[in-house]
């Protein structure tokens, strides 16, 4: 696949099929992908990936985050096999820089699984309740001096593949 192709057909999943596994390869290059992206001062040590393939893991994020947001339980996941959790250790020299390492390391993955025929989603809320609770992030292996920032959910949608989209200049954009 093409990379403009990837990007056309990529989009978020929100239902994911819980019992069909994305293949370890894939996961991996896939991952390996994300550590591709360009980072703010090439501060790569400013960065942590956690794969998780762990169903009890996220369903404790899950009721977590629930609690913590004082409402029902549900699944942040979209029933993900396979979520790849990125966190940051702020760097005081440029202030909030790991909210955009951490923005192109998602994206690159996001693209590495459309072509990969993987489909995924961008998760931000269930990952910022998460940086809160320390216990389960030190259980997920998260460095201390570390925080979750933002997260990718990868598997297979119930509602097949996803169409390429034609692409446009959706978002209000100026030329000069």
């Amino acid at each position: 696949m093409q990379t403009l192709e990837a990007i056309a057909k990529r989009k978020s999943t929100r239902n994911f099929d819980p019992n069909k596994t994305v293949p370890d390869d894939l996961v991996d290059t896939i991952v390996k992908a994300g550590c591709q992206a360009p980072i703010g001062g090439n501060q790569r040590d400013s960065l942590h990936l956690t794969v998780c393939r762990n169903k009890d893991i996220l369903d404790e994020i899950n009721q977590f985050t629930a609690a913590a947001m004082k409402i029902d339980a549900r699944d942040f996941f979209y029933g993900a096999p396979v979520v790849v959790f990125v966190s940051a250790a702020p760097k005081q020299m440029a202030p909030s820089v790991e909210y955009a390492n951490t923005g192109c390391v998602i994206e690159n993955m996001l693209i590495a699984a459309t072509d990969a025929g993987v489909d995924s989603i961008y998760l931000w809320g269930a990952v910022q309740a998460l940086a809160k609770n320390t216990e389960l992030c030190a259980k997920m292996g998260i460095p201390e001096g570390f925080r979750p920032v933002s997260a990718a959910a990868l598997g297979y949608s119930l509602s097949g593949e996803p169409q390429a989209r034609e692409l446009s200049v959706s978002l209000n954009a100026n030329y000069i």
